[in-house]
This record gives structure tokens, C-alpha cells and sequence, in this order.
């Protein structure tokens, strides 16, 4: 997952997030023991190219480094993964300039 992503607090520990300026929140970025989280679902891309079905992830991250984890989850067989396939990455982001 890539892109754009914009943060506006919405309360202690609470961020709404769009994918566009002063757009639709899409979801919820909370500090949760130090870390934020985001949970959601993600319309996934095959490597082919081919689109798959929505699927839902957790991200993490830490709050100074602004590095953490994105794991996405298969609930159904998709892009030639099964059921219950998890796949995890690397996550950076970074403050606009």
C-alpha cells in the first residue's frame, strides 16, 4: 500500500485519516501503549495486476520514527493466496513537505 495519507486530531490519542486533503476519513489512527494503530479494510492489487477483493489490515507504528508494520489478512482465496494467508510489511511514513 502506497499513497498519500492525511491525519486530523480527533481527540487525545486520536487521529481521523483521508487520502485527500480535507477528505472523507477512511479511518482511525489511535495511540494505543505508545504505538498507533489503524485497522481497515484495503482493496488489494495481485502482482498480475489483476484487482482483488477487500481485505482487512492492521498498521502500526511508532510515534517518533513514524516506522512500524502494515499486515494485510486473506479471509478469502485471493492473488493465489489461501484463506488466512497473512502478509506483512514494512511501513514508513513520512511528514509532508
Amino acid at each position: 500500500m502506497s499513497g498519500d495519507y492525511y491525519f486530523t486530531p480527533c481527540g487525545d490519542g486520536c487521529a481521523s485519516v483521508a487520502t485527500a486533503p480535507g477528505g472523507q476519513a477512511v479511518a482511525l489512527a489511535r495511540l494505543i501503549n505508545g504505538q498507533w494503530t489503524m485497522e481497515g479494510t484495503w482493496a488489494i492489487r495481485c502482482a498480475d495486476g489483476s484487482p482483488g477483493p477487500n481485505e482487512p489490515y492492521h498498521d502500526t507504528w511508532d510515534p517518533n520514527t513514524l516506522e512500524g508494520t502494515s499486515t494485510l489478512m486473506y479471509n478469502v482465496p485471493a492473488c493465489g493466496h489461501p484463506p488466512g494467508y497473512q502478509q506483512t510489511n514494512h511501513l514508513q511514513l513520512r511528514q509532508a513537505p
